[in-house]
């Protein structure tokens, strides 16, 4: 398996890829909207962990999200920005293997915190995603990857997003109901 796409050292390795997400489901006060999204991401890894996940050595790889932006936008909503927030880390994220010496098929899970911003609805706010104590930060989840790095796989969120205000926490003001993003693409 070629580890094109990497860079970095025997101590550390980032993987950077390109993603996309359509018709992912918006509701910002109480509305209904949809919205295509396109971005990037980086993702710091261990080369040495990821060789031993494929040669089946190990059924885990931890993976840390260094990097996320997706710009979209839909009608009515307008441009939308979605951003890793710089303010809060997120718990790893991994590559797991459910059968010992079998890498594939494998779990990815990617743990993010995000900001969010959504001008023509909610001009001057920021909103970031509330954190619930279960199961946490959101996930988006592929529960059938095939290879890594990863080529047009889909992601799905494990469940909605709720944001809120940067500023004044705990209203929910608008809610990411899907974002079925493609990475790899």
């Amino acid at each position: 398996m070629s580890l094109s796409g990497m860079a970095g050292s025997a101590l550390g390795g980032i993987f950077a890829c390109d993603c996309s997400a359509q018709a992912v489901e918006l509701v910002v006060s109480g509305v209904d909207y949809l919205a295509d999204f396109q971005g990037n991401l980086k993702v710091l890894l261990d080369p040495n962990k990821l060789t031993q996940f494929l040669s089946g050595a190990i059924s885990l790889v931890p993976l840390l999200i260094q990097e996320h932006v997706s710009n979209g936008v839909g009608a009515i909503i307008g441009p939308i920005t979605v951003v890793k927030d710089p303010n809060r880390e997120p718990p790893q994220s991994t590559l797991t293997s459910p059968t010992p010496g079998q890498p594939f098929p494998a779990i990815q899970e990617m743990v993010v915190n995000i900001h969010v911003t959504i001008p023509n609805l909610l001009p001057g706010i920021t909103l970031q995603n509330k954190i619930p104590t279960n199961p946490g930060p959101p996930i988006l989840r592929n529960g059938n990857v095939t290879g890594f790095p990863p080529k047009g796989d889909l992601y799905n969120l494990s469940e909605p997003i709720d944001l809120e205000d940067v500023n004044n926490p705990g209203p929910v003001l608008a809610t990411i109901k899907t974002f079925p993003v493609k990475v790899g693409i």
